[in-house]
């Protein structure tokens, strides 16, 4: 079933930082982030509701394992996964405001000895290059780095961002399996990749990190539009990796069936989180989720974004 969580105003205090914040309480754990604009709270309310399989795949994460979080954007599932589950989080997040919201809504958490932010952009080679913007503001996403990838205008809401006008951010890359060679950062248990189209750059960088014995489950958003992206659900079964139809048919929007799935995919529209696994469990735990799940989302406003094309997770 739905999940709702109230949302509180508060402000946050300290002897060289204070904020206004948004509150939710989840599994008995107070979450804060901080109030920056009408993003943030939209991010705060939809919490459970936006990517609904994200939450029970974050919750089953044991407290003693390591997750990596790479478009972690200002951290709602970093800081999630952190507080509730109480695992060792890496965020990588190379977005100037975006990064900066990021550590303060670590900072507002009290857990900089569970969450570390880094400004890298994690592709396929290790280079210093430029970001080219969605917006330039808090909370927003469709970066990308090094190539502008967009084929035409981009609408954020009531606001436009021009495909020929992109602002520029100086930005460096680094591959996963470089950053795993620095032996900075441990090897995960768990990885979450939600980069906007540029998924497939970030496993081409993650050979080995993907292939490492530790690693027990992978989120990757899969963008149906792009065959780069939708080449990887083959390669990762390929490698023995197995995902859940159950886990792709629970929406926000919708219960889609099987048949829906498969047209979707043909059809190249839309994308779905796929959370990969090797341990058969992962497909008690989102059969039983949906057993019990009711979309927040009407379902009129989900069959028709399916027949217009612009279905997306």
């Amino acid at each position: 079933m739905e999940r709702v969580i109230p949302v509180s105003g508060t402000t946050f205090e300290s002897d060289f930082f204070s904020s206004p914040c948004l509150e939710v309480t989840a599994k008995g754990k107070r979450l804060r982030f901080v109030d920056s604009n009408r993003l943030a709270y939209k991010r705060a309310e939809t919490l459970f509701s936006k990517e609904p399989t994200t939450i029970p795949w974050l919750e089953s994460i044991l407290p003693n394992e390591v997750l990596i979080d790479i478009g972690a954007n200002v951290g709602m599932y970093s800081i999630y996964a952190a507080a509730v589950a109480g695992c060792r989080v890496f965020a990588f997040e190379p977005e100037a405001l975006n990064y900066a919201e990021l550590n303060k809504n670590i900072y507002v958490n009290g857990l900089h000895d569970r969450v570390s932010a880094f400004c890298i952009a994690l592709s396929d080679e290790t280079k210093i290059g430029h970001l080219y913007l969605g917006a330039f503001g808090f909370g927003y996403s469709h970066h990308d780095f090094n190539e502008n990838t967009w084929t035409q205008d981009k609408r954020f809401g009531d606001k436009v961002t021009s495909k020929d006008r992109r602002l520029l951010q100086g930005c460096v890359s680094a591959t996963l399996d470089h950053v795993l060679q620095s032996g900075v950062v441990p090897a995960p248990q768990h990885i979450k990749i939600d980069v906007d189209g540029l998924e497939s750059r970030v496993v081409k960088g993650a050979v080995a990190a993907l292939r490492h014995p530790n690693l027990r489950t992978v989120l990757i958003e899969i963008d149906h539009h792009i065959p780069e992206s939708t080449a990887i659900i083959d390669a990762m079964v390929k490698a023995g990796w197995l995902y859940s139809l159950d886990q792709l048919r629970t929406n926000r929007k919708v219960i889609f069936s099987v048949e829906q799935i498969e047209s979707i995919r043909r059809r190249g529209t839309g994308g779905f989180n796929y959370i990969f696994y090797r341990d058969p469990e992962y497909d008690r735990l989102f059969a039983d989720f949906l057993a019990n799940y009711v979309p927040p989302r009407s379902v009129d406003r989900a069959t028709s974004a399916i027949r217009s094309g612009a279905f997306s997770e």
